[in-house]
């Protein structure tokens, strides 16, 4: 007793000024090295300090008692009790020490110990008592369970392994929470002489068991554990082979390390090793189909949608350099094909049009300054009047250039910068053009999953989280509206029937928006899902650029969806989106989209948001039968219909028989040629007030140049297109009559060098006028 109360006054007063603090030592020894763990506390990845050592940081709670009761029989049973250095345990060691004329007992305390591996120096005495110094002053500083957890975290194991939780990963492949008596009593045994006692090789195997034995027989005369414990971990063995260091989520790893730096200490990450092993292995199981079709690589994401932290994460089918593994496709810059319509919708949206609009699905050339761009979609067939829901849930082409081309292109590159799915850079819209709505930029699957968790998040969009203590950006970039709005589409399936059917990979339980996207060639394949629990992202293709074998988005990646989804349906409670206050559910026709009327045979509902267009009535169906009346602008796709349909429900309103412009190319005309007198002729826009009839030609653009070839025939399509169904449209081609056209309003002009003044007029006098030239 007087010895301790002399150790605690010691340590209060004198130490300060006999030696250094040695808690700068212990935060120096554990600021190199680190490793990360997934959310549960299951190890990633381990990286060394400077020193070459391994180590996992763990706290003491983590410890089994087994481990904790083990260590103190084998180290330090006076722990609780001494004050930095245990006297009987001294004069222990020196007796038989003495009496055996070699050492064959120590009497360092765990204190004692922890400074030894903080502060390592030559074995002496001088070192000895500033190790009792320093310990004593470590005493006054650390509480006994802080520096046992300290101690239990520095303390050298066998190799360069250093840690308890270390060393029982890899001899054990158990996390330290998970030791049984036996294996704790194993490890207790190794910190005595861990080189001796090293068991993987024979000797050091056989020392470390007698060594354990040692150990559990001291824990039973202790009390420490029963008889029947005892019997049965004195018949475990030792494992003689030392497992591989974890490495699990590599990709996520790499990248942390890339955008956070290597991490010091023990770092829990966002990840999910139940869903990491689950979308590897779901990957892996998909190569042989996928081979079968061109495709060597895959790579994927699950993240909550909620918090936008990463669940899962695998870069390629499996990480090394087969097939260059070691990319990373989450990261990777790749062409979207079609994967960015959902924003444009939801900008149309935003702007005041409604789910229900009705946008023309038919052929039509844009002039852009790379010149004419002629857009198509992927099954090359035009589908007519189709709505906002159609055309994305169909993922049609046409109807994404025409919105675009309607909203405007640099509308819709701003939406995509603030989504951070592109960078902000000058004249870039200009240079992705009306192809920014299918495919044009190259996108990241890191920025598609925060853009699509943005549709469940009330249209606020969110940063991603690596960590769980990680800061988050927020921004609200869309209405809630609009963003339950575009789930919604997405989520119907009965609004992708035209174009992918009603596949069974597509099938789930709960509501979730689903999009798909294939570059050119098939080059890349994409597919995005999104509901109130999470967002999965896959992608499929090769690293290389090579195309596939005619894979698309839902073909290559729906299948893995698939298996993904069901496996997360069954172990987690996911509920539909909450509908928005605001939105307003009516009835719509299925095929104007416009309020319907009495003549309207199929109705449907869509939602409509504060601010928005509401339509007028029905236009279509103004009479009783089966016939959709279309405005002017179908008349073009009304007669290829007729090419092969002789029944078609679809006709042109308030007009005529449509023809074939190859049969009025204009090379006999039937009636003779007319020269136009100067007069009150009106060229005006298409959009007209009131009554009046507009027209506009979509075929030559103004300032088209035609270069005419030698070897065949020369035509130039000429195309109008008024804003309500006329009889016909009278051509003129420098101020004299050529052709006069009923529906569509098409016709074959043969071309002539020089400059040309092309005009449209319709029967009210109002025209429409582009010039062009033609060279040899």
């Amino acid at each position: 007793m007087l010895a301790a109360a002399s150790a605690w006054a010691l340590r209060d007063f004198a130490l300060p000024f006999l030696c250094e603090d040695p808690l700068p030592l212990i935060e120096k020894h554990f600021a190199d090295g680190g490793a990360y763990t997934d959310r549960h506390g299951r190890i990633l990845r381990v990286f060394p300090a400077t020193s070459g050592d391994f180590s996992v940081y763990s706290p003491l709670a983590s410890h089994s008692a087994e481990l904790v009761t083990a260590i103190l029989t084998a180290e330090d049973r006076n722990f609780f009790r001494h004050p930095g250095f245990d006297t009987p345990a001294i004069l222990r060691a020196l007796w038989q020490n003495l009496t055996s004329n070699r050492i064959v007992s120590g009497a360092s305390t765990i204190s004692q110990q922890l400074i030894r591996v903080v502060r390592p120096r030559p074995r002496n005495l001088a070192t000895k008592i500033s190790e009792l110094l320093l310990a004593l002053r470590l005493e006054g500083t650390l509480s006994k369970n802080q520096i046992l957890e300290k101690y239990l975290n520095a303390v050298s194991m066998f190799g360069n392994v250093r840690g308890i939780n270390m060393a029982a990963t890899l001899l054990f492949g158990k996390t330290v929470e998970m030791l049984n008596l036996g294996e704790s009593a194993t490890l207790a045994a190794a910190v005595q002489a861990p080189g001796r006692f090293n068991p993987f090789n024979a000797e050091g195997n056989k020392r470390l068991l007698r060594r354990r034995n040692w150990v559990l027989n001291e824990m039973l005369r202790a009390g420490k554990c029963s008889l029947q414990q005892y019997k049965n971990a004195v018949n475990e063995n030792i494992p003689t082979w030392q497992r591989h260091r974890p490495f699990n989520a590599p990709h996520f790893c790499d990248l942390a390390v890339a955008i956070h730096g290597a991490p010091h200490g023990t770092i829990k990450t966002t990840i999910d090793m139940t869903l990491q092993n689950l979308l590897s292995s779901t990957l892996s199981s998909h190569l042989p189909r996928l081979l079968k079709r061109g495709a060597l690589q895959a790579g994927g994401m699950i993240v909550d949608s909620r918090t936008l932290e990463i669940l899962a994460m695998a870069g390629s089918m499996q990480y090394g350099p087969l097939a260059g593994g070691f990319n990373n496709v989450c990261v990777a810059r790749r062409s979207g094909g079609s994967i960015l319509k959902p924003f444009l919708y939801a900008l149309a949206l935003e702007k005041g049009y409604s789910p229900s609009f009705v946008i023309p699905d038919t052929m039509q050339t844009f002039k852009t300054p790379q010149g004419e761009y002629h857009p198509y979609n992927a099954d090359r067939k035009s589908y007519g009047p189709v709505t906002i829901r159609t055309a994305l849930g169909n993922s049609l082409n046409v109807s994404a250039v025409k919105m675009l081309n309607m909203l405007g292109i640099r509308g819709f590159y701003r939406l995509l910068v603030d989504l951070e799915l592109l960078p902000d850079r000058p004249g870039a819209e200009d240079f992705f053009g009306l192809g920014l709505a299918i495919g044009n930029p190259e996108i990241r699957m890191l920025d598609l999953v925060k853009a699509y968790a943005v549709l469940v998040n009330g249209g606020s969009y969110k940063s991603l989280k690596f960590f769980e203590a990680q800061q988050q950006r927020n921004s609200d970039i869309i209405s809630a509206q609009t963003a339950y709005q575009v789930f919604d589409i997405l989520a119907d399936p009965s609004a992708r029937l035209f174009t992918f059917g009603n596949p069974t990979f597509f099938k789930t339980l709960r509501p979730i928006a689903i999009k798909t996207g294939t570059s050119t060639e098939y080059r890349d394949c994409w597919l995005l899902a999104v509901n109130s629990r999470f967002v999965i992202a896959l992608w499929v293709g090769n690293f290389s650029g090579a195309p596939t074998r005619s894979l698309s988005g839902s073909t290559a990646c729906g299948p893995i969806y698939k298996n993904l989804l069901d496996y997360l349906e069954a172990n987690y409670q996911i509920e539909a989106p909450k509908q928005p206050a605001g939105l307003r559910r009516l009835a719509v026709c299925s095929i104007s989209g416009q309020l319907p009327g009495k003549f309207c045979q199929h109705v449907g509902f869509d939602y409509f948001a504060p601010g928005s267009f509401i339509p007028e009535i029905c236009t279509f169906h103004k009479s009783a039968g089966d016939s959709h009346d279309l405005p002017a602008d179908y008349a073009s796709w009304l007669s290829q219909r007729r090419k092969y349909l002789s029944i078609d429900p679809f006709r042109l309103a308030d007009a005529g028989k449509v023809a074939d412009p190859w049969v009025l190319r204009g090379l006999t005309p039937a009636e003779p040629v007319i020269a136009i007198a100067s007069g009150p002729m009106r060229v005006e826009s298409f959009q007209q007030a009131g009554s009046q009839t507009g027209i506009k030609i979509v075929s030559p653009h103004d300032g088209d140049r035609y270069v005419m070839s030698s070897s065949r025939e020369n035509f130039a399509l000429l195309r109008a297109i008024p804003s309500q169904p006329v009889p016909e449209v009278i051509w003129l081609i420098d101020g004299s009559e050529f052709l006069r056209t009923p529906p569509p309003y098409e016709a074959y002009w043969p071309l002539s060098q020089g400059t040309h003044r092309i005009s449209a007029l319709t029967d009210s006098d109002v025209a429409a006028e582009i010039e062009i030239q033609v060279e040899y």
